[in-house]
């Protein structure tokens, strides 16, 4: 919870005009309870083993979830000269090989 805490004060603080936005949407996503569970298991899956099989098949589904809400090859836009989206995910990443590896895995699918 602090983590997402301190990453959304930084959103907050450099995209003020788009942080609201991400928010909501966010807060959209979770409503859904498929979405939900999506992100309770990526939080679950922070103390596994990066090479565990539960990493993989919760890339998959995160890939599958995205592509459904956004169509193929389609993504919410980001602001292509700001840092903040990867300083974000770098931190992510930091915190967890599992998450570091479900990242990889999502980026590889999505930007192929």
């Amino acid at each position: 919870m602090d983590l997402q805490r301190d990453l959304w004060i930084l959103v907050f603080a450099a995209h003020p005009d788009q942080a609201t936005t991400l928010f909501q949407e966010q807060a959209e996503i979770l409503t859904a309870p498929a979405l939900r569970l999506l992100f309770l298991d990526y939080d679950q899956a922070h103390d596994l083993d990066a090479d565990d099989p539960r990493v993989d098949d919760l890339a998959r589904r995160i890939i599958d979830a995205t592509r459904e809400r956004y169509g193929p090859g389609e993504r919410p836009e980001r602001d292509a000269a700001s840092e903040v989206p990867a300083l974000i995910q770098s931190t992510v990443n930091a915190a967890s090989p599992a998450w570091r590896r479900i990242d990889m895995l999502i980026r590889a699918q999505l930007n192929a």
